[in-house]
């Protein structure tokens, strides 16, 4: 009797091995075609866009990052280092960037100016929205304001946090409103696609220090090496 009912404990662990088993085997399934369709879509995106460019008869040709009409800049005119940030509100690196680069600024001053390039490639459904909110906000000189109150916590981002900051910052919420719901930045988001296609940009936060393109774990040790070499 004491044989059998191990037995039946066994056959039952056995059966809940396989169900577990086969469980995370579906899930990791899952997850991959998650992945897979996130890249997808972004590079789906980034060919419309250059389809869109060579039926303009325009080629994607540029080597480096420049400052383009609409770009968020701030520094002196006259800085020796440009720094080209290129990220998505929603990549954890990138809100570890952004002290960094806080960091950055307070160190090198005017010797040092920054230009911000949204580009939404992460899977969160906020990401282009959350770009033009801040652009718009830039309409009213408090982009770089809003741009940290928005990395703080992007993980909270919806209308109504959009709305608290642009409150919080003293915005015409009228005038807000109305270019949130013109989506009129969308040109420029475009446009940073497309220049991330030249730049064979694939990954956020993507940094340019002049022409020195930094990828991957970016700190303020490596900016500061970089931007040290262009100072020399």
């Amino acid at each position: 009797m004491k044989e059998k009912k191990e037995r039946t404990k066994q056959q039952k662990q056995k059966i809940y091995f396989v169900y577990f088993l086969g469980g995370s085997i579906i899930v990791i399934i899952i997850f991959a075609f998650i992945i897979i369709g996130s890249f997808w879509d972004y590079w789906s995106q980034l060919r419309r866009i250059e389809n869109f460019y060579k039926n303009q008869a325009l080629t994607l040709t540029q080597k480096f990052p420049q400052i383009n009409p609409g770009d968020p800049v701030k520094g002196e005119f006259t800085a020796k280092v440009t720094i080209f940030e290129y990220s998505d509100f929603f990549c954890p690196a990138c809100q570890v960037l952004l002290k960094d680069l806080t960091e950055i600024e307070k160190f090198y001053g005017n010797r040092v100016k920054f230009v911000y390039k949204g580009l939404p490639i992460t899977l969160h459904p906020e990401n282009r929205i959350s770009i033009n909110v801040v652009y718009c906000a830039h309409e009213q000189n408090q982009f770089w304001q809003y741009k940290e109150l928005l990395g703080k916590d992007p993980l909270l981002l919806n209308k109504q946090k959009y709305l608290e900051y642009a409150q919080k910052l003293g915005l015409n919420l009228e005038n807000f409103n109305a270019c949130l719901d013109s989506k009129k930045y969308e040109v420029l988001i475009n446009q940073n696609m497309s220049d991330a296609l030249s730049l064979q940009i694939t990954s956020v936060p993507t940094v340019y220090v002049n022409k020195q393109k930094l990828e991957g774990f970016i700190d303020f040790n490596s900016l500061k090496k970089a931007i040290d070499k262009e100072l020399l």
